[in-house]
């Protein structure tokens, strides 16, 4: 007896990744007693984490993203050129696995919130990062990483709405 099949031999099939649902967007008001006030995803959790200098770390937890956005906010102390500087060598240490780091000047004169925004494409550990600064009194850093291997295709969606939430974040910051 024989047996017969139809069809091609099978063929393995690709990797394939899960649905990502997204939470709807929406914000709240958010503020450290010293330091800043913004406007944060509903869905974040803010913690703030112990430091041995003037400076106040915070971490923006989006557990259901599996992503955190680093945030530390320092005095300017007279040190703002070493600060943005700071800033940039970090962006820079991306270069290498970057296929592309756009940058984009942040200037609100009525709250006095200045900076430079850097979104950084391709399989990076920090896909977003951002300064912002009065150029006097304070220095927030921001920097965007996910709990998981840089993989940008499929963190896109997670990573372009976290994006908007950072910006959404940077246009409601107002300094203490």
């Amino acid at each position: 007896m024989a047996i017969v099949g139809c069809g091609a031999p099978p063929l393995p099939k690709p990797h394939g990744y899960f649905r990502i649902d997204l939470p709807q967007q929406a914000y709240m008001p958010w503020a450290d007693s010293t330091t800043f006030s913004a406007e944060i995803p509903v869905y974040g959790k803010v913690a703030q984490r112990a430091t041995n200098d003037d400076a106040r770390w915070f971490d923006l937890r989006f557990p259901d993203q599996r992503a955190t956005m680093h945030l530390t906010w320092s005095p300017v102390h007279g040190e703002l050129q070493n600060l943005i500087e700071d800033a940039h060598k970090f962006k820079s240490t991306h270069q290498a696995k970057a296929a592309k780091i756009k940058t984009e000047r942040t200037l609100n004169d009525s709250t006095r919130v200045f900076g430079s925004v850097f979104e950084v494409e391709g399989d990076v550990a920090s896909p977003f990062v951002f300064y912002l600064t009065d150029s006097t009194d304070n220095f927030l850093y921001g920097a965007l990483y996910f709990d998981a291997r840089p993989n940008s295709d499929s963190l896109a969606p997670v990573t372009e709405r976290l994006r908007a939430d950072m910006r959404h974040l940077i246009a409601t910051l107002r300094w203490k």
